[in-house]
């Protein structure tokens, strides 16, 4: 995929706030509408749906060195397309001035680069939420900083647990730690870390993640 594309899922009548799901590492071309619709509807999510579709690779190479040098590269594009694409997609493609985004894995750093560099007149980051996020917690990025670019709540839902982000992100990180397995350093008002280990074990699936969804907006951590 040369461009990133923002999808249509759902735009029921009334809806003034939308909603873009971003996908991780090695998920291009995965169509996620049935089940995130069905999950968003649980949840009591009544507007609009998209869905982020960008090169974030399908397949995995044969060697470990190759492999990392694959995530190092598809890193570095999940970058560009948070800093370079999301944002015009958003004000071009989307209706809607109320805008939340949810992202898996690798579409944490899309979304953390969205915030990074949001400048868009007339519309506004409401909620972040990042399921099981692969970019690092620490001091490398700054939370705060992008956290105060939103007038909702960043929301860091983490897995002490997660298998992936416990070995692969660390060795490919040089031992250092998602904010999807723990939580995100830097305090700020805007932040919430979600421990979600009792529930998702060892799993880095996102259809685990995405259950876990209904029971943010229970415990009244996400108005919608």
């Amino acid at each position: 995929m040369e461009c990133p594309e923002l999808r249509l899922i759902s735009s029921p009548p009334r809806s003034f706030k939308a909603l873009v799901f971003i996908d991780g590492y090695l998920s291009e071309d995965k169509v996620r509408d049935n089940t995130l619709l069905s999950v968003l509807n649980y949840a009591g999510w009544q507007h609009s749906v998209y869905q982020l579709y960008w090169d974030a690779s399908n397949k995995l190479s044969c060697t470990s060195q190759l492999v990392i040098l694959n995530w190092h590269k598809c890193k570095s594009r999940a970058a560009s397309v948070g800093q370079d694409y999301l944002p015009s997609l958003i004000k071009s493609q989307i209706p809607e001035k109320n805008i939340s985004i949810v992202a898996h894995s690798l579409g944490a750093r899309v979304a953390y680069y969205c915030m990074d560099n949001w400048s868009v007149n007339q519309y506004f980051l409401e909620n972040i939420i990042l399921l099981g996020g692969a970019i690092r917690r620490d001091s490398s990025k700054d939370w705060g900083y992008v956290a105060s670019k939103i007038k909702g709540t960043l929301i860091n839902v983490y897995n002490d647990d997660d298998l992936i982000l416990k070995t692969a992100f660390k060795l490919a990180e040089l031992g250092n730690n998602a904010c999807g397995r723990k939580p995100i350093k830097e305090y700020h008002s805007r932040i919430i870390n979600e421990d979600a280990t009792y529930y998702l074990g060892k799993t880095h699936s996102l259809t685990k993640y995405f259950n876990y969804l209904p029971k943010l907006v229970n415990k009244g951590l996400w108005e919608i």
